[in-house]
């Protein structure tokens, strides 16, 4: 033994492994803080050792076999040991200095406080952020998972309620279901401080809830308990306020008399309620024509079973509005009627449900959004509030306040609410759909497509973003890419309404069977059935059909459907009745006629545009001048193409104001930046466009329609193809080499200024 070491001392080995163990110790401490600081997982850390302490052998093998000499570095066998080598002490200098190192950076990092400082958070969480994880269900019983979705969904949704805390929402942090990563790095993706993580276990009459609380920057545990209790609601419920007075205790968080008071309800005494409102819940959330129809269906059993179930009181009016906005399945008069009903019993049973305030806002929103008059803007707005004051933590009253900021014109609000939004919600999915319409409304159709591209991989399975894309590309003139999305998402969805958008395209590829065999086809009982059949009148030149069948259709409500007014003053129009075409236009548009100066903005211009033709034609025009005049300003403001583009609006007016030859370079500037058909309502394509009569017959108009013909055959062609072979890949992949923005730019600094530059501002008319 004692010639071993002896010999492992001539050999230098024992230098070699002291000189490297502490350059070891001084890498690892440095990547022990490093690492965490750019958020490399644990895994990273550990493969970081184990090759630290594999070059530690490397190096020890190589003093053994190898030795530096003042000739270079040569073989131990080759080395002459008759020449007698003075000792090394610059060797042993440089083992001292580096001990002192060693020490010196572990002073500093754990006295210091610098190592606790690189671990303390994720970079941009504070302590009080906090993510929920799904919890496992520990039994193959299907029914039991449905329950602990139920209880995590309910955990979540009382934590949301405590302003001092911030808790990412459902969505985002169900896509760590089953996941395998750890718990550092779903902290850094969410940005949260702390996880909570949970098993349920059902036997018989029994439940096991098990819940841990855990610092996401160590991966160590705050806090856990185990529960064993005999399965009812009212247990179910004190476990719950339980652990979020436990959690909310440990992370520091006050809790006001009002939260403790929240965190003791109990919101049904009936387990058959709960389940139905747990699966209600479930399918809204979804967002789908199908789940919505199902949740209706299920909080209205909620409802049935516990009449004071507030919470199943708000989930109803949600899902009413839901259906009414998003797929025009309910009658306005009927949707408005029962969600407001419903909304307001959920307050009258529970006045601090933050559900509730929010959905009452978004019935004032859209109350006010048809009509512009009145104050329900800012009914709307002190709802909202309300609902953001009750829970900080409540995503959709984010999301709605930002759309009643963006009607009114307030795009910096709106951008802050909607970002304000996606902080606790990372993977809301509506967020998407109105920030990609911000840059739509400004023009940047790059971004606008990034970010609905960038929608569509996160949430692949919802319709609503395929269908905002086909309408987006339908805007710009690509038509033949607009039925490709529109027909890719269709297995997706089961509303009637999923070809409706296409209609404007079979008329423009003068498909007119297609649009007759969709009218066909359509439910009988479907509260769009009049509309339908009013639109195929218009297309088949039956004027008067048309007219009569919508005029009986308001007669008989007490909200008329929004596309029913545009069709019939369409109609008005075609039978040369212009008095009726105002009368339907002001009603549809209250705040035309209203005795104030009027404010022209994208919300109302294409109402000013028509109003003043009318105007024109009844002999007035003065006030037709004065409507045009104050649109056009308007119009050159808002992007042409796109969702929101005005398409040839400006040609309209300056052909009505008698400019022919700035018209005809306004359709010559639309052609070339692609525009291919109205997308309005009024059913007019540019070929019976009334407005535009006078451009007929100059050789350069008809030289741009035959243009405008000849491109849209082309893409009618592209679509023929597709259909014939089965293969809509080349018109899927189109957009995806055409849009060169990064998807990842969702909502950086820029957006703000984007929108207060490029977002119309309103114009007033002095007409009242």
């Amino acid at each position: 033994m004692a010639s071993l070491i002896s010999e492992l001392r001539r050999r230098n080995v024992l230098r070699v492994a002291a000189a490297y163990a502490l350059v070891a110790w001084i890498v690892i401490e440095a990547g022990s803080v490093l690492l965490p600081t750019f958020g490399a997982p644990d895994w990273y850390f550990r493969v970081y050792v184990v090759v630290v302490a594999t070059g530690f052998v490397l190096a020890v093998i190589f003093a053994w076999i190898f030795e530096i000499t003042p000739e270079g570095v040569k073989r131990e066998s080759e080395v002459d040991r008759s020449v007698e080598r003075p000792p090394k002490q610059s060797f042993n200098v440089a083992i001292i200095t580096l001990l002192g190192i060693a020490l010196a950076v572990s002073i500093s990092f754990n006295v210091s406080g610098i190592r606790n400082q690189a671990i303390e958070a994720p970079q941009g969480a504070d302590r009080s952020s906090i993510a929920v994880l799904p919890f496992q269900s520990r039994s193959s019983d299907p029914d039991n998972v449905f329950f602990t979705d139920g209880i995590h969904d309910d955990l979540l949704t009382r934590l949301a309620d405590l302003e001092s805390l911030r808790v990412i929402s459902r969505t985002s942090v169900m896509k760590y279901r089953d996941t395998t990563k750890d718990v550092r790095q779903i902290a850094a993706e969410l940005g949260v401080a702390a996880v909570v993580a949970g098993a349920v276990q059902r036997v018989g009459d029994q439940v096991r809830i098990t819940i841990q609380l855990v610092d996401a920057p160590t991966d160590e545990q705050i806090w856990a308990h185990t529960y064993d209790e005999d399965l009812t609601l009212a247990n179910v419920f004190t476990i719950q306020s339980q652990v979020s007075a436990e959690i909310a205790k440990n992370l520091r968080a006050q809790l006001t008399a009002e939260e403790e008071q929240r965190l003791a309800a109990v919101p049904t005494t009936s387990m058959n309620a709960y389940r139905m409102f747990v699966a209600g819940r479930k399918n809204l959330w979804e967002r789908r024509f199908d789940t919505l129809r199902d949740a209706r269906r299920q909080f209205e059993q909620a409802i049935e079973i516990d009449p004071d179930y507030a919470q199943a009181y708000a989930g109803l009016a949600e899902t009413l509005m839901i259906l009414h906005i998003n797929h025009s399945a309910i009658a306005p008069d009927e949707a408005f009627r029962l969600a407001e009903a419903a909304a307001a019993k959920a307050m009258e049973l529970d006045p601090q449900l933050a559900e509730a305030h929010a959905v009452a806002g978004l019935i004032e929103l859209q109350h006010w959004k048809d009509t512009r008059l009145g104050d329900g803007n800012r009914l709307a707005a002190a709802s909202f509030e309300r609902a953001i004051e009750l829970s900080a933590n409540h995503t959709n009253s984010y999301v709605w306040f930002a759309s009643l900021r963006e009607y009114e014109g307030a795009y910096d609000d709106t951008v802050r609410l909607l970002e304000q939004a996606l902080e606790i919600d990372p993977l809301a999915r509506i967020p998407y759909l109105n920030l990609a319409d911000l840059h739509a409304r400004s023009g940047d159709n790059d971004k606008t497509i990034s970010i609905l591209l960038r929608a569509t991989e996160l949430f692949p399975d919802w319709p609503a973003v395929y269908l905002n894309l086909a309408n987006h590309l339908e805007g710009l003139g690509r038509l033949d890419e607009s039925v490709a999305w529109t027909r890719y998402s269709k297995p997706l969805n089961d509303d009637p309404l999923h070809f409706g958008p296409m209609l404007k395209i079979y008329q423009r590829f003068g498909q007119t069977d297609r649009i007759l065999a969709f009218a066909e086809s359509f439910p009988e009982d479907h509260p769009m059935l009049a509309i339908g059949a009013s639109y195929v009148h218009v297309l088949l030149g039956e004027f008067a059909e048309a007219r009569e069948l919508l005029e009986s259709e308001i007669e008989h409500s007490e909200i008329p459907h929004p596309f029913a007014y545009p069709i019939l003053v369409t109609t008005a129009i075609q039978l040369g009745d212009y008095e009726s075409a105002r009368a339907y236009l002001l009603a549809s548009n209250p705040a035309l006629a209203a005795d104030t100066r009027l404010v022209v903005d994208y919300a109302n211009v294409q109402a000013v545009v028509m109003l003043g033709y009318i105007e024109q034609q009844r002999g007035e025009e003065g006030t037709a001048t004065e409507l045009l005049e104050s649109a056009l300003p308007v119009i050159t403001r808002l992007p042409r193409s796109g969702i929101f583009g005005h398409g040839v609006e400006d040609v309209r007016v300056l052909t009505l104001l008698g400019r022919k030859t700035a018209a005809l370079l306004a359709l010559r500037e639309a052609i070339d930046d692609g525009f291919a058909g109205y997308r309005t309502q009024n059913l007019w394509t540019i070929d019976n466009d009334p407005m535009i009569a006078p451009l007929r017959g100059e050789p350069s108009y008809e030289a741009m329609r035959e243009e405008l013909e000849r491109r849209i055959e082309a893409l009618r062609r592209n679509v023929e193809v597709a259909e014939q072979t089965g293969d809509w890949t080349p018109l899927l992949d189109k957009i995806r080499t055409r849009s060169s923005r990064d998807p990842q730019e969702i909502h950086d600094g820029a957006t703000a200024e984007m929108t207060a530059k490029r977002l119309t501002s309103p114009v007033s008319s002095t007409r009242r």
